[in-house]
């Protein structure tokens, strides 16, 4: 008889709050998806502009300095991070 008191259903509200969690994480991974793709193109976009606008002689140099400034980036974004951790 105690077993059937342990099987009691969820409370509707318990309920509610899973699927309301779950979907804020679904969304939250689906902009997180787009969010990289969108990067991706930022990134090689400025790359064809560097190529279209430069001299040819002058492309590696701004594209060493745009790499630059991503690298400088990341480790920003990175570094608050591990320190919010």
């Amino acid at each position: 008889m105690s077993e059937t008191l342990d099987m009691r259903p969820e409370p509707k509200a318990e309920k509610v709050s899973d699927l309301r969690e779950n979907f804020k994480k679904g969304i939250f991974l689906i902009s997180m998806l787009l969010l990289l793709v969108a990067t991706f193109q930022l990134y090689f976009s400025i790359e064809r502009i560097i190529e279209i606008w430069f001299e040819h002689q002058y492309i590696p140099i701004f594209r060493a300095i745009y790499n630059f400034l991503v690298l400088i980036a990341s480790l920003y974004i990175i570094k608050l991070y591990i320190v919010k951790r």
